[in-house]
């Protein structure tokens, strides 16, 4: 979208993962838009996490990513695309931020 920067939307992405991948589910809450962090509780993110992530292994790297921007209910946005390696499978993360790169949505599966 206008004015964001696909360094600083892969940055911010990365920095959520590194969050996501070291369990740090309390400073991944902390990251979420206030609006949308009064939708969802720590333990949400730990269990969707868990439930994603379950056989992938260990964390090894980040294989690739991308950015692309998308509109939802006339509001513009960032999503990082990144594809990581683990231990036994490859896991996918998009990364959604509002315009002010302040997290607004978060998934993880395996492709």
């Amino acid at each position: 979208p206008a004015g964001m920067e696909e360094q600083a939307l892969l940055e911010a992405g990365r920095e959520v993962l590194e969050l996501v991948t070291a369990g740090d589910f309390q400073a991944v809450r902390a990251a979420l838009r206030p609006d949308v962090a009064e939708t969802v509780t720590e333990e949400e993110l730990r269990a969707l996490a868990a439930r994603q992530l379950e056989g992938a292994g260990d964390f090894r790297r980040v294989e690739s990513s991308m950015t692309t921007g998308q509109s939802s209910d006339g509001e513009d946005y960032g999503v990082a695309v990144v594809y990581c390696k683990y231990s036994k499978k490859n896991v996918l993360f998009r990364l959604a931020f509002d315009t002010s790169y302040e997290l607004i949505g978060l998934e993880v599966r395996k492709p």
